[in-house]
């Protein structure tokens, strides 16, 4: 008896606790409970429209500049450029052009037709990258209101992914990420659709997985997800689906790869592989998306929603996008690689939203939004502006200046900005980067580069800082070369 005494005093203690925070939060907010929550989504929606006005300016001046100083939208204008030329940008890097094809075929392909039709230009990568974040937006709020977030909060919280500042400077280059985000969440709806269909009915999912894939070759994470949720709900539709993902995903590569002479495996699997690693960046990094991050977080140790039915596959996505972070330390990594992890995160705070009015009062889900949106539109505003060159392209004179000496060079010409020789109908002969890393380990010798710049075959070169550290290329610029104009970031060399 006494033990009972003790146990059912213990469990009125808890109970008393579990009702204080009640108690002084009906204190603080009862006269005003009934307006709370529209005043809490009026302030969320300001935020989230003035998030979405920066976002279109940011938009509005990457579509009006000629200029990038991006890196790897030069990389994908060359392979543009390639497939236009030469049927295919997957070739040998033996001879010129030697250029890493780092990416698989969907986002190059699709702008193939309109450099065909309007000439190169930065626009139409950029123009199918906003055109991607616009479909993404749509396909999360889709998302959301499936996982039991509510239309309201789901729209806020859709508008709340172009708040942070790497989705503002990110969203509007002409890159492959946006695309392959778009494919990765509407495979997610299609699956949360589907979930329940009889039969092959439920893998309509797969084809958007497939296309996520052969966007970004490391687009496997929803797909994960989902075959991880099947594994702990049942092996045997688990072994159906790994099948039905797998076999057309790897006959479907096969055949790339068959077309292109093997060159595909080893430009997207070979030389992508062979990468440098800054691990001093990964810790940093998990720093930078929690300061955006924390307000979800707290919102899901708030629900502690059950994680079944469609909420486990979205908290796996979360879970494999934060180990996927870690690759970060990659070099040549940036801002691009918190975009899933910030959109996952969102995900996973919807589903949790769903769970939310059970345990707290009402005005609780509108505060929480409000927090998540308020959190990713404030912090580290340092970081959310564009080059000038893209703000201001009338001012970016040393660009002006940069374009003018391309255009007026009538031989060869070996630079790290692949942009402006794309734009300037200019064949790309070497991308750095790729050169650089294939060297370091032992993939590629860069004897043809170093000889061609030994007799002088270059008319002009632009440096910033990868070509200086391929093996005997500096040597040989300082030798051979002078020094003819410093254009920004970029040292201007001329045969002496």
């Amino acid at each position: 008896m006494k033990q009972a005494g003790l146990s059912g005093s213990f469990s009125l203690w808890q109970a008393g606790q579990r009702m204080a925070p009640w108690r002084a939060y009906r204190k603080l907010v009862g006269p005003v409970h009934p307006v709370l929550r529209p005043v809490l989504h009026f302030a969320t929606a300001l935020l989230a429209l003035l998030g979405l006005g920066r976002f279109l300016g940011k938009a509005g001046d990457l579509l009006a500049s000629p200029y990038s100083r991006d890196y790897g939208e030069g990389c994908v204008l060359a392979m543009v450029q390639l497939l236009a030329e030469r049927g295919s940008y997957f070739l040998p890097m033996r001879d010129y052009p030697q250029v890493h094809a780092n990416y698989p075929p969907v986002f190059v392909a699709l702008n193939w037709p309109l450099y065909e039709l309007l000439g190169p230009s930065l626009a139409v990568p950029r123009s199918l990258s906003l055109l991607a974040t616009a479909g993404l937006l749509a396909g999360l709020f889709l998302l959301l209101d499936r996982l039991g977030t509510g239309r309201l909060p789901a729209a806020l919280l859709a508008l709340g992914f172009l708040a942070p500042w790497f989705v503002q400077t990110w969203a509007g280059l002409g890159r492959v990420d946006m695309l392959a985000c778009l494919f990765s969440v509407l495979g997610l709806l299609a699956w949360e659709r589907d979930r329940d269909r009889p039969g092959w009915g439920r893998y309509r999912a797969l084809p958007f997985f497939w296309l996520a894939f052969f966007t970004k070759q490391n687009a496997l994470l929803a797909p994960t997800a989902v075959l991880l949720d099947l594994l702990l709900e049942d092996r045997r539709r688990f072994l159906r689906a790994l099948f039905a993902f797998l076999v057309p995903l790897l006959l479907l590569f096969g055949l790339l790869v068959a077309v292109t002479g093997g060159e595909a495996w080893r430009h997207l699997v070979v030389y992508t592989a062979a990468a440098d690693y800054e691990w001093g960046r990964m810790a940093e990094s998990y720093r930078e998306l929690a300061l955006v991050a924390w307000p979800a977080a707290l919102l899901l140790l708030a629900a502690r929603p059950r994680l079944d039915g469609p909420r486990r596959p979205i908290f796996i996505y979360w879970l494999l996008n934060l180990a996927a972070l870690a690759t970060i330390a990659k070099a040549g990594a940036a801002q691009n690689y918190f975009v899933e992890p910030w959109l996952a995160t969102l995900l996973l705070a919807g589903a949790a939203l769903g769970a939310l009015p059970a345990r707290w009062p009402a005005p609780a889900g509108a505060g929480a939004v409000l927090a998540i949106v308020a959190m990713a539109s404030l912090a580290r505003p340092e970081a959310d502006r564009l080059p000038q060159a893209i703000r201001r392209p009338d001012r970016a004179r040393d660009f002006v200046a940069l374009t003018e000496a391309v255009r007026g060079t009538a031989g060869p010409i070996l630079s790290e900005n692949l942009s402006v020789l794309v734009v300037n109908r200019r064949r790309v002969l070497v991308e750095p980067f790729g050169l650089l890393q294939l060297t370091r380990h032992g993939l590629l010798r860069p004897d043809r580069v170093v000889r061609d710049c030994e007799r002088g075959f270059f008319s002009l070169v632009v440096t910033e800082h990868r070509l200086r550290e391929v093996p005997g290329l500096a040597a040989c610029l300082d030798r051979r070369y002078y020094a003819w104009q410093d254009l920004g970031p970029y040292q201007v060399f001329r045969p002496r």
